[in-house]
């Protein structure tokens, strides 16, 4: 009978490309290693909320609001930070004229 698999939860945010949703999802990474395998390479197979297996959520992600592909991977906490920032007033500053100083030693 063949070991248990490792599993470690791994979180990763994504954004579509086409409607601007940010969001993300935890998937639990499985790791394999086929013991008639003299090599001892280890395979993996990520695991989706749901419990179903996919393909790397890195290679197949579908956006949930629009179905797009058109989806980036982002830093964790960065989908996060992107709402927020969508959802919160914007401060306005004054803009001012930078020109360059003038020594003393320049004269008109």
């Amino acid at each position: 009978m063949p070991p248990e698999p490792r599993s470690v939860p791994e979180t990763f945010a994504f954004a579509c490309g086409d409607c601007g949703h940010t969001w993300e999802a935890t998937f639990q990474v499985m790791f394999f290693t086929d013991p008639l395998d003299a090599s001892g390479l280890t395979t993996q197979e990520y695991v989706d909320e749901a419990g179903k297996a996919i393909r790397s959520p890195l290679a197949d992600a579908v956006c949930p609001t629009c179905g797009s592909r058109r989806v980036r991977v982002l830093e964790t906490g960065q989908a996060e930070r992107a709402r927020r920032a969508k959802h919160e007033p914007r401060t306005r500053h004054k803009h001012r004229l930078h020109l360059p100083h003038r020594s003393p030693e320049q004269s008109d």
